[in-house]
This record gives structure tokens, C-alpha cells and sequence, in this order.
């Protein structure tokens, strides 16, 4: 007892500590105290040494460092002994981050500025932060605000963390397609593209009080070197580069951008001395100072790049930089040695104080203005928390994304594909990336999800003759290829476009077996050629919102409309970008007057007239078309009632089983939270007796587990609510050994809702409206119908036993009615548009508008596994009975449908494409009359035999 007691102190205390910790780490803004530093009033109290740290900034990450850790000691050694002034953060969670940026600022004297390469956002660096499509992406949206709304999103999440400057946009002007480090990092090949949408995203940077940085000055656009392992030479005059490249960064001046990141670059009409941009104090104080007129600070890039540390020392390299106009020294490859190197060049006399004190004064406004010295632009977790990934900022992200996508060309007009009609594609990845699968790991899976039948073909390597022959034979059987290019710009790979041979692939695709082909390029969008794909789409990127915007793309979830923001080719320009519009509907209405159904129409309308309901409401499709969509009728007998259209709602009784109860327990198996065989005792274990062993799911769904068909619960009074029907059904015996016999049940159907709700721990109208209602568009399909729509809705029946009135908008169902509206086999509202919709989900192999709803294997088995051998329903969908059927007489074999008590029905066709829905409420004003089944089978016979009349499917018995 007292060890307990004892225990329960112990986790008290812990648990406190733990809060304690928590709340303080959340509402406090930093782990220092900022009155403790050296709070100067002015940088002139700088000692020589600080004063050097300030204009050096070094990298570090977000990662877990260890005290004993070499790379703590030697962060801590350069901030705490060496006065280090910036810290460029790179990868990173955010948690991470935020603690090393506080940790990093509470070893310095003065505050730290911090900077980072968002040009695509924290999500670029850090997991968690908001990840932007690439600035080419951007360009193509041809709308600016995009660009601003992106740095507008990126400076909030940056300064919330503790990040003072961005080194973006990237000014260049990527005038050569072979760049193979600027490319889609640029917005464009013109100075006005460049230009346009970089001082947008200045202005949204800066708007939030955050530094943005242009670069890479004087311009890296035109050259096929990158300056990340050699140094590239800009072999143009200065008058090109004044009407080019040099514009952008004139602008962006004029419009008060904070900060200019200089180039390692030699271009000898701007300084003919060949030395590299960042050594040139032509370029970088006579020019882009004194000409241009920037008063800003001056950033080197990375001097640990191979284009300088390749030629120079770091020390000397350093110093040049300083003598050229530097104010920050970016990454050093040896700070320490960078110091000492600075400090030598002004004790002989190479370098004055005054030149440091420029710089420093600079850097220290900087501070000042970001708030350093009054704590402003310190860390604080609450913004963080509300600020960083957000779902506001993602969508804006994705938005970007989705309307970068270009259709470049669509020769066959193929794009969006039709998953529904292509029975077998092939799906090539190409590139020379080790990584490239991965990249494309989602829209890999996407096609296969979507598709099913695939064959993929990865390649990453050279192809000869032999290979491309055999790549070739892979795939001649296949109704469509989609290619997927990846071409990743990125430092040290000097590539721009694809592989010669990949491209060899594809001319000898089209040459010998010509399959219908779409081109897809994730990252540079530049090719050799066009010829050889009958569509293409550039994605301009290859980070998860553009791949994912590319699969939406290519099928037809989202619109496309990207514009080229560059010039492919003399063919493809400038503003080159075929629209399309997203599917909004799988059927067309051009066949409405294609066929005469004037016998069926008078089946319906004699119907009404015998009173046997007072309206109806009929959908019917063959193929993709809308054969007819309308109403008959009234809401009622009533001579004021309302006239039945196309928008009117029905109770649609027992098609629920189909329409909530299959589509759930299909998801909850794709999310592996049962199975269609796994037993019921495994989630009842009260449910014991005679071959209660042996039901599983499957049985409940095709009316063959030997449970009781239907109980009036509503009439008995020591059943109160869901829970007392759930606990009679679990005690009662079977009626028969499961999967030997079949009878219709609805009990089944009410066990079944429970363990849907009970494995996904949601509500079923809740997890029916999220998971299918939502994502199929069936916007007027719903449980328990609010006020406002209940006038739209059908009344079903005057309730003279249990409620003892009109019932509308109410579920006609009692028991369902008795569990509070909402049952797996009755209860909800829906029309016949909806159900079309669920149902051409069906006949498509479980695609809707190209997105695969449900697996292809488990729809089949929903329409043709039957247990019993005197049953005509399958898992969840009946299937008509071989005499006399409510169906008629001339649905196929591969047909499958429902019916509804209240006088509603769904019947499908999968061999001949045709859907046929009716939906009454023949219970009105009560359930007593006859004759529904007689008009069910007439109406069926005659839609069948005029929509067959051509058809070999029609056999008339």
C-alpha cells in the first residue's frame, strides 16, 4: 500500500514538472533573458573582433546536437569566442529549429540574425513549414498576387520561428535552357516575367517585416556552368546584360528590397578584369552600389562553393570579397581561418576599419529594424503553433500549385484521361536521378490506385538498342503510356533535360508501336524535343504540391490552365498552355432526345393516374450519356402539392444498405480496420451460440447470416433505444447456419452500422458524409435532414401506429426512426442525381471523375460473390432474380441494383452501361396499395428494350 502511494506521489511530481515545463516553454518567447545581453545603444561599442563576427554568418541546423557533439562545441565556440553576427539555418523539424535558434541566441553577446533559403518556404528545409511549388511554377499561374500571397506566407512562418532574412527570389533570367542550376528556380526568360513577379514576392516578404535577398547579382541566367562546382563566365555584352539581366535587380532596388546576394560569376564586359562577381568591386560597389544605387547590404553566396574554394583560399577569397563591397560573408569554409584572414588584411593595412564599420553599421540597422533589440523577432511557440503549415497557408500553397500544371499540347485531346475507359496503360519513369521513384513515389501510386491494370517500367540508367527493344515489347499491348520525366535542378549535377537515350526511347515508341502518350516533366520542363509524346504537361517541380497537382491534373480533378512562362520552342512559346476544365460529371445530356421512351414514360405516368404514387422522379443513362433526367408528377394527391423535378429528395429506405452501409465497410477494409471475413464475435464476444461462430461481415451484407429479417422493436416497450435492439439482436439464435440460406435482414445491417462505428470510432452519418457523400459530390444525400431542407423533400407516409403523423423529412423507417434517424438499413435521403453518381462509381470499377473511390477487386466481389444458392444478392447489391424480377426481364447477367420500401429503386447494367433509378413514394398516403412491382417491371422492360433496340442484348422471351 504504501509503495503505491509512494508511486502516485512520484508520477504527480513528474507530470507537474512536465506541465510546468510545457507552459513555460510555450508562453515564453525565448530561453534567455534578453535584459542579460550586451544591449548596445549603438554598433560603435563593438570591439574589432565582434565587429569582424558580425559580418560573418555560418551553418547550422535544426538537428539534435549532444553537448559531447563536435558540431555543438565548435556552433558554440564561433558565437561564444568568435562573436559569429548570423546563422543560416538549414535542415530542420520545427520543433528542432525553434530550439536551436533560441539555444543558439542565448550563447551570444549581441542578438544573432538569422537567415534562411526559403525560396520554396519552410517546407522546404523543414518538415512541417509550408512547401511552395518552384518560382517557374509561380510565373506560370500568370497572376502575380501569387507570388506575393507565397512571400507574404513564407516571411509569417520564417519570422514566427526566429528567421530574420530569405535568400530569395531569385532574380536571374534563365535565358539558356541548358542552365542546370537556375532553370525553374527562375521565373522566367524575360526581364519583364523576372521582374514582375520578384518584386512581388519582395513586397510580400517584407510586408511582414521580414528581409528579402535578390540574387544572384549581376545574373546566372545565361550560362550552362553551375557555380556550385566550377565558375561560370557570362560571355555577353553589357548592353544585353543591361536590357536583361540586370533589370530585374534595378527594379527590385527602386522597390526598397533589403538585401542583393552576389553571384560567383566572372563577366567581363561588366569587369574585364575576369575577376568573379563577388570579388569585383567594379561589380559589386561601382555597379550595383554607386550606379544602381543600393544601399542595402550585400550578401556573398555560399564561399565555400567550388566556383571560388576551387581557385582561391578561403582566407584571400574572404578578403576580396570584403575589399569588393561584401557586408556579409556567406559560409566560409573555414571560419575561424576566415576571421583570422580579415583580421591580418586590416593590421597591414589591405582592408581599413572604416571599409568594416560600413558593413557593421548595416548589419546592425538590419537588426534594429527586425527587432532584435527589443525582442521582436525572437521565437514565440504560440505563432508558431498557429502560424507554420497551416491550413490556411497550404491551401494557398496548393492552389499555386494546382494552377501552374500547362498542357504544353494535346494532339489526340486526351488530357483528362478517363480511367473508365482504358482497360490497360503502362507508366515509364525516366531519369538519371538514384531518387527519382521516390519523388514520384505518390503519382506512381496514384496511377496504379487509379487504374489498377499497370505496367510500370522504372529506368535510371543508359539504354541501347536492346534495352529500348525490350522496354518496347513491355508495353505494345497497352491502351495508353504515360511518361514520367524527372529532371531534378539541384547543385553539382549539371543537367538540364533528359537523358539522350531516354529520348531515344520515346522516338522509337512513336515510330514503332504508337500508343496514345502523355509526357509528364517534374522538374525542368526544357526537352529536345516535343515530337515524340501526344500531350504534354510540365509540373515545373518535383516537390510533393506539384506532384500531387500533376496526378490531379492529368485526370481531371483540378482545371488546367498554366501558361508557359518561357519559350519551349519556336512552336511552344511564351503563353502557351491548352485549357481544360476539371470533370465536373462523368455523363453528358447530349442524348436526351436520342431515344424515343414514350411507352416507359406512360408506364409512370398511368401509374399516377391509378394512384399507385402520386410522383416519381427517373434517371437514366447508357454510357456516359443522359438518356433522361425528370420528373413526374406531384409531391402528393393534394391539388396545390409541389410538382416532382429533378432536385426533389426521396427517403430512399433500404437503398441506404448500398448507398451507406457497402461503400463503409468497403472503406474501413482498404483502411484495414476489418475485413468483409472477419467473424462477428471477434467485435461481440456476447454474440454466442449455435453457428454464431461462423457469421462473418460478408454474411450480414448478403443476407445469409442467418439473422432474423425484421423485428417492430418500435412496438415493444421494454426497447427503448439503439443499444436495447443492439443487445436483442446479439442474444437471439440463428435462424439458419450462415452462408447455407438466405433471408433479407435488416438486424444484420443494424450489427453492422455498430461495428463500423465501434472500429473507426466515428458516428455512421458522420463517417457516411466524410468518406463518400463529400468526396462523390452527393451533395443531396444526407441522415436526419435539417429544416432547411426539408421542403425540398417527398413526404412518405401518414404514420397512424407509432408517430401518428404525415411523415417528412423524417426517416419512414420506425426502428431507424427509434435509433434516432440513422440506421445502416434505412434512413437516408437522397435523389436520383446522387444515387447516379454512387452508381456510375460502381460501374466504373469504383472511379469517379478520375479518382478511385474504391478498389477494383473488392467492387467485383460487391456484384458477383454470392454464398448462398437461394440468393440473388451479393455483398450488399442484389442482382435480378432469374424469373420475374423487378428489373424486368432484359437486364445482363453483369447487372446489379436495389429497391427500397417507400417505392424506390437503382438497377445497373455493367455489361451494356445503363442506369436506371426510380424513385417514388408509393407509400403515400399508406403503405397498403399495390401495384409497384408491376410498374417496376414495366417501366425496366420498356427503358430496357428501346435503349437495346439496336443491340444484340436484346432477346425478348
Amino acid at each position: 500500500m504504501i509503495q503505491k502511494i509512494i508511486f502516485r506521489i512520484f508520477i504527480v511530481a513528474v507530470c507537474c514538472l512536465f506541465f510546468s515545463y510545457c507552459s513555460n516553454s510555450k508562453n515564453s518567447k525565448t530561453m534567455y533573458n534578453l535584459d542579460s545581453k550586451k544591449n548596445y545603444n549603438s554598433w560603435k561599442m563593438l570591439s574589432i573582433d565582434e565587429k569582424i563576427g558580425q559580418m560573418i554568418m555560418i551553418r547550422v541546423s535544426g538537428k539534435f546536437y549532444n553537448r559531447e557533439d563536435y558540431r555543438y562545441n565548435s556552433i558554440q565556440d564561433l558565437i561564444v569566442n568568435h562573436k559569429i553576427g548570423g546563422l543560416i539555418m538549414y535542415y530542420a523539424d520545427i520543433h528542432g529549429a525553434f530550439h536551436n535558434i533560441n539555444l543558439f541566441q542565448s550563447w551570444s553577446d549581441s542578438p544573432l540574425i538569422i537567415g534562411s533559403d526559403y525560396e520554396r518556404g519552410l517546407g522546404q528545409w523543414m518538415d512541417g513549414g509550408t512547401l511552395f511549388p518552384s518560382n517557374m511554377a509561380v510565373s506560370s499561374t500568370n497572376n502575380p498576387k501569387n507570388s506575393y500571397l507565397q512571400g507574404e506566407i513564407i516571411a509569417k512562418e520564417a519570422k514566427s520561428i526566429g528567421v530574420h532574412m530569405v535568400f530569395a527570389p531569385v532574380l536571374d533570367i534563365n535565358n539558356n535552357s541548358k542552365n542546370p542550376i537556375i532553370n525553374l528556380r527562375s521565373y522566367g526568360d524575360t526581364p519583364e516575367v523576372v521582374s514582375r513577379y520578384g518584386i512581388s514576392f519582395i513586397k510580400g516578404i517584407q510586408s511582414q517585416g521580414v528581409f528579402a535577398c535578390g540574387k544572384h547579382f549581376p545574373g546566372h541566367g545565361d550560362t550552362e556552368i553551375d557555380s556550385h562546382s566550377s565558375l561560370p563566365v557570362i560571355n555577353v555584352s553589357d548592353d544585353v546584360l543591361y536590357k536583361n539581366e540586370i533589370i530585374p535587380f534595378k527594379k527590385a532596388i527602386q522597390d526598397s528590397i533589403k538585401m542583393i546576394m552576389m553571384g560567383h560569376l566572372v563577366v567581363p564586359s561588366l569587369d574585364s578584369s575576369y575577376k568573379p562577381a563577388t570579388h569585383s568591386y567594379k561589380i559589386t560597389t561601382e555597379i550595383l552600389k554607386n550606379e544602381l544605387g543600393f544601399k542595402g547590404v550585400v550578401i556573398t553566396d555560399a564561399m565555400e562553393m567550388g566556383a571560388l574554394s576551387k581557385n582561391i583560399s578561403n582566407g584571400e577569397s574572404v578578403v576580396r570579397a570584403i575589399e569588393a563591397g561584401a557586408d556579409i560573408i556567406l559560409l566560409p569554409i573555414d571560419t575561424k581561418n576566415a576571421i583570422k584572414s580579415i583580421k591580418i588584411a586590416l593590421e597591414n593595412g589591405r582592408i581599413s576599419e572604416d571599409r568594416i564599420n560600413q558593413s557593421v553599421e548595416k548589419i546592425w540597422n538590419l537588426k534594429k529594424e527586425a527587432g532584435l533589440f527589443s525582442g521582436k523577432g525572437l521565437p514565440e511557440w504560440e505563432r508558431v503553433e498557429s502560424l507554420v503549415g497551416s491550413n490556411s497557408h497550404s491551401k494557398v500553397a496548393n492552389y499555386i500549385a494546382a494552377n501552374s500544371i500547362t498542357l504544353v499540347k494535346d494532339d489526340l485531346n486526351s488530357i483528362p484521361l478517363k480511367p473508365e475507359k482504358l482497360k490497360k496503360i503502362s507508366h515509364i519513369i525516366m531519369s538519371i536521378d538514384d531518387n527519382a521513384k521516390d519523388y514520384l513515389k505518390s503519382f506512381s501510386k496514384d496511377v496504379y490506385r487509379t487504374f489498377n491494370n499497370v505496367d510500370e517500367v522504372f529506368i535510371n540508367y543508359e539504354l541501347d538498342n536492346y534495352l529500348i527493344e525490350k522496354i518496347i515489347e513491355k508495353i505494345k499491348d497497352s491502351d495508353f503510356l504515360i511518361v514520367s520525366s524527372l529532371v531534378r535542378i539541384r547543385m553539382d549535377k549539371g543537367v538540364s533535360t533528359i537523358h539522350p537515350s531516354h529520348l531515344r526511347l520515346l522516338k522509337m515508341i512513336k515510330e514503332k508501336i504508337n500508343i496514345p502518350n502523355l509526357l509528364v516533366s517534374f522538374g525542368s520542363p526544357y526537352m529536345d524535343s516535343y515530337d515524340y509524346s501526344d500531350a504534354y504537361i510540365a509540373t515545373y517541380g518535383y516537390g510533393p504540391i506539384s506532384v500531387k497537382a500533376a496526378a490531379n491534373a492529368v485526370f481531371g480533378r483540378e482545371d488546367i490552365s498554366g501558361k508557359l512562362p518561357i519559350d519551349l520552342s519556336k512552336k511552344y512559346t511564351r503563353g502557351t498552355g491548352v485549357y481544360r476544365s476539371k470533370r465536373l460529371s462523368e455523363f453528358k445530356k447530349k442524348d436526351v432526345n436520342k431515344y424515343n421512351l414514350d411507352k416507359a414514360f406512360a408506364v409512370i405516368d398511368s401509374a399516377i393516374s391509378n394512384k399507385i404514387f402520386p410522383g416519381a422522379q427517373v434517371f437514366i443513362s447508357k454510357d456516359e450519356n443522359i438518356v433522361a433526367h425528370k420528373g413526374f408528377g406531384h409531391y402528393t394527391y393534394e391539388d396545390n402539392s409541389i410538382l416532382v423535378d429533378t432536385s426533389s429528395v426521396y427517403d430512399i429506405a433500404s437503398i441506404t444498405k448500398v448507398l451507406s452501409a457497402l461503400p463503409l465497410t468497403m472503406k474501413s477494409e482498404q483502411k484495414k480496420k476489418l475485413s468483409m471475413n472477419s467473424y462477428i464475435y471477434e467485435y461481440y464476444p456476447e454474440f454466442k451460440g449455435k453457428y454464431k461462430n461462423k457469421v462473418r461481415i460478408k454474411h450480414l451484407l448478403n443476407h445469409s447470416s442467418g439473422i432474423k429479417g425484421y423485428i417492430e422493436y418500435f412496438n415493444m416497450n421494454h426497447i427503448k433505444d439503439e443499444q436495447d435492439i443492439l443487445y436483442d439482436i446479439l442474444k437471439r439464435d440463428l435462424i439458419f447456419e450462415p452462408g447455407t440460406d438466405h433471408e433479407y435482414s435488416d438486424l444484420g445491417f443494424i450489427l453492422l452500422k455498430n461495428i463500423i462505428e465501434l472500429e473507426n470510432r466515428s458516428s455512421f452519418s458522420r463517417l457516411s458524409s466524410n468518406w463518400i457523400y463529400k468526396p462523390l459530390n452527393m451533395i443531396n444525400t444526407y441522415y436526419m435532414p435539417s429544416q432547411e431542407k426539408i421542403g425540398n423533400i417527398v413526404p412518405t407516409e401518414y404514420d397512424s401506429i407509432y408517430r401518428k403523423k404525415m411523415i417528412k423529412g423524417q426517416v419512414h423507417d420506425e426502428n431507424t426512426y427509434l435509433m434516432g434517424g440513422v440506421s445502416a438499413h434505412a434512413g437516408l435521403f437522397s435523389n436520383a442525381w446522387d444515387i447516379a453518381i454512387f452508381t456510375k462509381t460502381f460501374l466504373n470499377d469504383g472511379v469517379w471523375l478520375g479518382r478511385r473511390h474504391f478498389d477494383k477487386l473488392a467492387v467485383k466481389k460487391t456484384i458477383t460473390d454470392k454464398d448462398s444458392l437461394n440468393s440473388d444478392f451479393a455483398i450488399g447489391w442484389d442482382t435480378p432474380s432469374k424469373s420475374k424480377s423487378s428489373a424486368g426481364d432484359f437486364f445482363s447477367n453483369y447487372s446489379f441494383g436495389h429497391l427500397g420500401f417507400t417505392g424506390t429503386s437503382v438497377w445497373a447494367d455493367k455489361k451494356n452501361k445503363i442506369i436506371v433509378i426510380l424513385l417514388t413514394n408509393r407509400v403515400y398516403p399508406t403503405r397498403e396499395k399495390k401495384g409497384i412491382y408491376n410498374v417496376r417491371r414495366s417501366f425496366h422492360n420498356e427503358v430496357m428494350k428501346t435503349l437495346l433496340a439496336s443491340s444484340e442484348a436484346l432477346i425478348l422471351e
